[in-house]
């Protein structure tokens, strides 16, 4: 229910005027300015209907694979630290990158949490599925975005989010153990 009301929000956000989008996208000028808002809420806008739809589906294939394996509360979390991680990797060492929109960085987050989660739980095979998403991301930054990438998603794709994103990931999974194994200790 929670993903579904956040799946309206952000198709929401995506009927605003082009103007208001740009007033909450990713943008390095605007934040350097003081408006950190846009750390958080450029996760949530699109490049377009096609855009929004393809994040979408992302969301809902993960939320199938992952979702019972975290509580809403720990998802929210999960979500908070991945988007910090993505939006502050990319305005500390990406600073070719002007603006940005989407879910996707929070997406890659959201695998290496999931599979990560599940390689920590016991599950060996799902290394092989962590590591075919390091791959993807290691292609990425050394061989450019996807070829039908752009394509589909309606403009560029800034593939540092990914890398950054999957960051906050780690982030949040190494935090979760660390939290778990101190739990079992006192």
């Amino acid at each position: 229910m929670i993903v579904g009301l956040f799946m309206l929000l952000m198709a929401a956000l995506q009927a605003l005027p082009a103007g208001w989008q740009q007033a909450i996208r990713y943008d390095r000028a605007a934040i350097a300015a003081g408006q950190w808002w846009r750390l958080l809420t450029g996760h949530f806008i699109h490049l377009g209907w096609t855009h929004l739809a393809l994040n979408l589906a992302g969301l809902g294939l993960g939320t199938w694979l992952f979702g019972a394996d975290r509580s809403p509360g720990q998802w929210l979390v999960a979500t908070l630290v991945v988007a910090a991680g993505c939006s502050l990797g990319l305005y500390g060492f990406a600073p070719a990158v002007g603006w940005c929109v989407g879910l996707s960085g929070i997406l890659h987050g959201f695998m290496i949490i999931g599979f990560g989660g599940w390689v920590l739980a016991g599950e060996r095979w799902a290394a092989l599925l962590l590591a075919a998403v390091i791959a993807k991301m290691a292609w990425e930054q050394m061989g450019g975005e996807m070829p039908w990438a752009a394509s589909l998603a309606g403009g560029q794709v800034v593939t540092a989010a990914h890398v950054w994103g999957a960051a906050g990931g780690g982030l949040y999974l190494a935090g979760e153990a660390l939290w778990c194994r101190w739990r079992r200790s006192v």
